[in-house]
Formats: structure tokens, C-alpha cells, sequence
């Protein structure tokens, strides 16, 4: 899996994330995360954008990458996750069950 960020033109962090959602590869594991960028006083123009993060699987990568230009994206950066930790995954509640003994 990878971690891509790209900032993306919008008028607001729904109306981007209602496009990605419309795209198979860019919706992210539970949805994009979508912050605001705060431009220099000097690049300051009409146009609003956000950064976008998502996670991407490696299989899905350029055609990710092609949909966040759809959508708007552009200065596109990849970076290779090593680990996901989830909320608390069902084999560590397995694990710990078997080690209290209630399985």
C-alpha cells in the first residue's frame, strides 16, 4: 500500500470528497482525509485548494493517480506504508482472548 497526497482545487472538503467517492480507486480505507492548504500571501488566488490524503494499493497506484487529476489534483506524492494499524484488529482480539482463556 502507499500513502498519496495531492493537493486537489475545490470549493470545499465535501464537495472534493463527493467526487473521489465517485472514483473506484481514491475513496481511501474509511474516506479521504481533506485539510485545507494556507497559501503564501503572495500565490493567494481565486481558486481554494486542499490537500488530500488517501491509501492506495499498490496494484491501484497510477490509476489512483489518474483519478486525483480528474478530480483536480495535481503535485502528487507517493509514499510506501509499511504498516496499517487498524483499531484493534480481530486476530489480536483473538490472541488476547486465547491468552485469558476465553475463547
Amino acid at each position: 500500500s502507499y500513502q498519496v497526497t495531492a493537493n486537489v482545487r475545490g470549493d470545499s472538503p465535501a464537495a472534493i470528497s463527493a467526487k473521489m467517492f465517485e472514483k473506484p480507486h481514491i475513496r481511501g480505507l474509511q474516506g479521504p482525509t481533506i485539510s485545507q492548504v494556507v497559501a503564501a500571501p503572495h500565490l493567494q488566488s481565486q481558486e481554494n485548494w486542499y490537500a488530500v490524503n488517501i491509501i492506495v494499493r499498490k496494484n491501484d497506484l497510477f490509476q489512483a493517480i489518474k483519478e486525483l487529476r480528474e478530480v483536480g489534483g495535481s503535485g502528487v506524492i507517493v509514499t510506501p506504508c509499511t504498516y496499517i494499524f487498524e483499531e484493534e484488529p480481530e486476530r489480536y482480539q483473538a490472541m488476547v482472548a486465547a491468552l485469558s482463556g476465553n475463547q
